[in-house]
């Protein structure tokens, strides 16, 4: 092969040719992923619990892992929803992971929490097969998602199901959209549903009633935590006219995190109802920095 002649016909320029560059200068370098399907990471008896994995197409490196709980009001799940968006910030260089949970039409709290635990200990256990880094893990979810999201970092080193036990739990920074954070007023500024039914999804979570359960239902929100213990970092995102979880659910869960000194960053997206209103690109942009900025992206410009 004539090496100058294919040079030459490489960076030929007809008139009217545009420029792309392979790595985009303002979100640091852009990575082709690979979507692997149904990875079994936990086996109850018959019944198989599964991730979907979206990673970056580069086996010389380790990447941070971003562990997603796709909202389903604690029940059956679409793990498929979300992979379009998820896949723009696994784009950026991470390892994002949609964790398939226990509903609670087969077992109630903290089966759901258990099995987020227990996704991210099997990600740190099998961290060379996926390409994680396990020093650089983040939790994020959407409704009862952003809830569990919530409960992860707030419960650290707690509800081990036993299921891969030496690896850590730990995260570096929780990312919760519009999320449930206290039980007990989840219908305060909200009729659309019965919350004080048994079978409304929070009655549903904690086996009966929430005013009959109330220690259970504290124990099951996020704003009844420990928060004076040390915690990771918080982005916490809702929109202003969400009819399903009150923005209020966010509000005092910001204020809470605030008034024990603890790392929170609160957005109010303003006109958005809950679900697709929020997963705009600039949101996606601010979560993606988020990461960014508390997993010390390495290959971040």
């Amino acid at each position: 092969m004539d090496k100058q002649a294919a040079y030459f016909a490489a960076n030929e320029m007809p008139e009217g040719t545009q420029i792309l560059f392979g790595e985009f200068s303002e979100g640091g370098k852009y990575f082709s992923c690979t979507y692997l399907n149904d990875i079994i990471y936990a086996k109850y008896g018959d019944l198989e619990m599964k991730l979907q994995v979206i990673k970056p197409c580069q086996d010389s490196q380790k990447f941070p892992l971003v562990v997603y709980v796709q909202g389903s009001a604690w029940r059956n799940q679409d793990l498929y929803c979300a992979i379009p968006n998820l896949s723009h910030i696994a784009a950026k260089g991470y390892v994002i992971v949609s964790v398939e949970i226990r509903d609670t039409d087969k077992a109630q709290f903290p089966a759901a929490l258990e099995d987020v635990k227990c996704a991210i200990r099997f990600m740190r256990e099998n961290q060379d097969t996926y390409g994680v880094d396990p020093e650089r893990v983040a939790v994020w979810g959407d409704s009862s998602g952003g809830h569990l999201s919530l409960m992860t970092g707030l419960t650290m080193g707690e509800y081990n199901n036993g299921l891969y036990g030496e690896q850590s739990d730990e995260v570096c920074a929780v990312v919760d959209y519009y999320g449930v954070s206290d039980l007990l007023t989840l219908g305060k500024y909200n009729d659309i549903l019965d919350h004080d039914s048994a079978d409304s999804p929070e009655g549903l979570l904690v086996g009966g009633r929430v005013k009959d359960n109330i220690e259970l239902s504290k124990k099951a929100s996020p704003v009844y935590q420990d928060l004076t213990k040390k915690l990771p970092p918080f982005l916490i995102i809702h929109g202003d006219s969400d009819k399903i979880v009150h923005i209020n659910q966010s509000i005092e869960m910001y204020k809470a995190l605030k008034e024990h000194g603890q790392s929170a960053i609160f957005y109010k997206v303003v006109g958005a109802d809950h679900g697709p209103g929020i997963w705009s690109p600039q949101v996606l942009n601010i979560t993606e920095q988020f990461l960014s900025a508390n997993l010390k992206r390495q290959d971040k410009r």
